[in-house]
């Protein structure tokens, strides 16, 4: 994994990933998961340019990062002219697997994002549709949670 490319990709594309923050705390979300987890670099197969990035841990702050069969997703991004293609199907497959692969006792996979930003509403209704999938708004944002087995099952079932 290039960590250089990974935080230089993010932070080029840092006003696109809608995280409500400061700088600061942008590059803390952006640069925790190559220390607490993993991060995962995008590439396209046809040109082999960088077009996205994603990055997890295991465990969350409030918990002291001792629960770990919770999942959080700290950022994803993709560039937009690539959305519409399978490479988001295929990043989503990868990261559970890659999520499973580095912690099989993962139960939950989580994420934040901005309450207020209804362009995503389309893509976080699917999630929202798994069975015991939950979405709950603490002040300006919104907490997604969805049971692994679930998102796990969900890859199976995309052409």
């Amino acid at each position: 994994m290039d960590h250089e490319a990974y935080m230089n990709f993010l932070l080029h594309h840092h006003d696109e990933l809608n995280l409500p923050y400061t700088f600061g705390m942008k590059l803390s979300f952006i640069s925790s998961p190559l220390f607490l987890g993993k991060a995962m670099l995008i590439i396209n197969e046809d040109s082999y340019d960088m077009v996205g990035a994603a990055g997890f841990g295991y465990g969350t702050g409030p918990g002291d990062y001792e629960d770990q069969h919770i999942c959080q997703i700290e950022v994803a991004f993709i560039e937009k002219e690539m959305r519409r293609s399978s490479l988001f199907v295929q990043g989503l497959r990868a990261l559970v697997h890659a999520i499973k692969a580095g912690n099989p006792g993962v139960g939950q996979v989580q994420f934040w994002t901005s309450a207020a930003e209804e362009g995503q509403d389309r893509l976080f209704a699917k999630f929202l549709a798994l069975p015991g999938s939950t979405k709950n708004i603490v002040n300006t944002l919104a907490l997604y949670t969805v049971p692994f087995h679930e998102l796990e099952a969900y890859c199976h079932r995309l052409k």
